[in-house]
C-alpha cells in the first residue's frame, strides 16, 4: 500500500494505491463497505482509510497489517488579529497594517492587496509606509505556499485636504 497526501488545504487530490496478488481481487479503503476492481483510489481528502482486499467472490478478506492509512493535508493558518493605523497627514504614506496568525505549517507569507499598489508580501506581517486605501489581508504557509486564507478588508482613511473655495474681502 502506497499513498500520497492531499497537496493543499481543502483539496481532495490524495491517492492510495493497493497492490495484491492472488486470484481476481477487489479492493476497499472504507473497511469493506465498498469494493472496486482497481487498486488505485484517487481524489481523496484528508482522513483515515482502512484497506482491505478480497477475492471477487467475497472470500478471503485480508486486512492490511498497516491499517489505518492516514492522509494528511497541510493545516491552514488562522489570522488572529489585524491592527492598523491611518496615515497621519494629507498625502503622507505613513499608514500601517500589522497581521498576526497562528496554526498552519511553519512560517507564513503575509500579503496585503490594494488596487492602486498591487500586492505587498512579507514574512513579518508588519506593513508600513502605506497610503490611504482599501487593503485585503491574506496569509499562507510559506514553506509550500499552501493553504491561503483571506482575512478582513482594511480601509486606511487618508486625511482630507481642505480646499479654499472663496475668499471675500472688505
Amino acid at each position: 500500500v502506497t499513498h500520497d497526501d492531499p497537496s493543499n488545504c481543502g483539496v481532495d487530490d490524495g491517492e492510495i494505491i493497493i497492490s495484491a496478488i492472488g486470484g481476481t481481487i477487489e479492493y476497499s479503503i472504507d473497511g469493506g463497505n465498498n469494493w472496486q476492481l482497481n487498486g488505485t483510489f484517487s481524489n481523496l481528502g484528508s482522513g483515515t482509510y482502512n484497506v482491505q482486499v478480497r477475492n471477487t467472490d467475497g472470500t478471503c478478506v485480508t486486512i492490511d497489517a498497516n491499517n489505518p492509512v492516514i492522509l494528511t493535508a497541510p493545516s491552514s493558518p488562522s489570522i488572529t488579529n489585524v491592527s492598523f493605523g491611518d496615515p497621519t497627514e494629507c498625502s503622507t504614506n505613513d499608514g500601517s497594517i500589522t497581521v498576526t496568525a497562528t496554526g498552519g505549517s511553519g512560517s507564513y507569507d503575509y500579503t496585503i492587496a490594494n488596487f492602486a499598489v498591487g500586492a505587498l508580501t512579507n514574512t513579518t506581517g508588519s506593513f508600513t509606509g502605506l497610503a490611504g486605501g482599501t487593503y485585503i489581508v491574506k496569509i499562507r504557509n510559506a514553506a509550500d505556499n499552501s493553504c491561503e486564507v483571506t482575512g478582513q478588508t482594511v480601509i486606511l482613511t487618508d486625511k482630507v485636504q481642505p480646499n479654499v473655495t472663496n475668499v471675500a474681502k472688505t
